[in-house]
């Protein structure tokens, strides 16, 4: 199996895949649009495809020459890809005339322990790869304890993440994504996590000292797996998969939150007093920022210098943990999506 890239036709994602999926249908990560996978490319130094096809529509390679003669097709393809990447340059020169400022602002994840702790977890990040290491007695009851990397954020918002691997500290040892209405031990929150050892848990407090409940526990389920949970008004969503392509909605919650909420990955070792390792990448978080209440504790905070926009990447390298903690960003609540590779 050869690997390459192909462009979602709807928003212009790039994805990776291999040529064992071409001509299945998945779901691009960034729009959700149905797209169908292209035939990988012929040419074996030739990674990247110009677009896959918007389902139901007729297949690209057709469109780009896969009828003629090799050579004039990826002559044609190359001509094609060159124009587009032309149009994307100057259309950016043009967006960074017209927004000025508002293109490049700072967003700060904040990193801290929430509720009863004993011992202080951590977060870093190396080459698109996030290790959060968390104590905690557990995400449940009436009051949780865990190690959390978050934003404030505002309206809807989508998360999509890829747990990687989970340390065994106990078979409930938790580690995903949540959000929740505050940083209080026994906020409401929504969030669907991969356990060590008891499968995929979706859990929700539906308001401030309640017990939390489980809206469905998946068993047999581990690490590696795909996360995702959406805010939509004040219904939560969840769903998961084992590629990241066929996403399987599992669950929804009812729970009445006020802006800002707290977005982002949770880690707990179930076991007070030790600390629990767990790895993540291709963190995608969209929606709106906001700022950060002064009430709050913004010390071990990193922080990311991105881009506003429709599309946009945070680097693996601008998200490093900084030596100071980070400020609240005076420009933010605008709309804006983070991919981490």
């Amino acid at each position: 199996m050869s690997e390459f890239k192909y462009a979602c036709p709807v928003c212009g994602q790039h994805i990776r895949c291999d040529s064992s999926q071409a001509g299945k249908v998945m779901e691009c990560p960034t729009c959700f649009q149905k797209i169908t996978v292209p035939q990988a490319p012929s040419s074996e130094d030739q990674k990247f495809i110009i677009t896959g096809t918007k389902l139901g529509e007729r297949p690209v390679s057709k469109v780009l020459g896969g009828d003629l003669n090799p050579v004039l097709a990826r002559k044609n393809s190359w001509w094609v890809a060159s124009l587009i990447l032309v149009l994307a340059v100057v259309a950016a020169g043009a967006g960074a005339c017209f927004w000025g400022w508002k293109i490049f602002r700072p967003l700060h994840w904040e990193s801290g322990d929430v509720g009863g702790v004993s011992v202080t977890g951590a977060f870093g990040q190396t080459n698109g790869v996030m290790t959060i290491t968390g104590d905690g007695a557990d995400i449940w009851n009436r009051a949780d304890a865990f190690h959390y990397v978050y934003l404030a954020m505002k309206d809807d918002v989508t998360l999509t993440v890829r747990v990687t691997g989970i340390q065994n500290t106990d078979p409930w040892a938790k580690a995903g994504l949540m959000i929740r209405q505050s940083l209080a031990p026994d906020s409401p929150y929504a969030t669907v996590l991969v356990t060590s050892a008891q499968g995929v848990a979706f859990q929700q407090r539906a308001s401030s000292g309640r017990m939390a409940v489980s809206a469905m526990v998946v068993p047999n389920l581990h690490a590696p797996y795909w996360l995702r949970l959406t805010r939509k008004g004040g219904t939560f969503l969840f769903a998961a998969s084992a590629d990241g392509t066929d996403w399987t909605p599992t669950n929804t919650a009812a729970i009445t939150m006020n802006d800002p909420v707290y977005a982002g990955l949770a880690v707990t070792s179930h076991h007070s007093g030790v600390l629990c390792q767990a790895t993540f990448d291709h963190l995608t978080v969209t929606g709106a920022t906001t700022k950060m209440p002064a009430d709050q504790d913004t010390s071990s905070a990193p922080s990311a210098t991105t881009e506003n926009g429709a599309n946009w990447k945070l680097h693996p390298a601008a998200a490093a943990v900084p030596d100071s903690p980070a400020g609240a960003d005076s420009r933010s609540g605008l709309p804006w999506q983070a991919r981490v590779f």
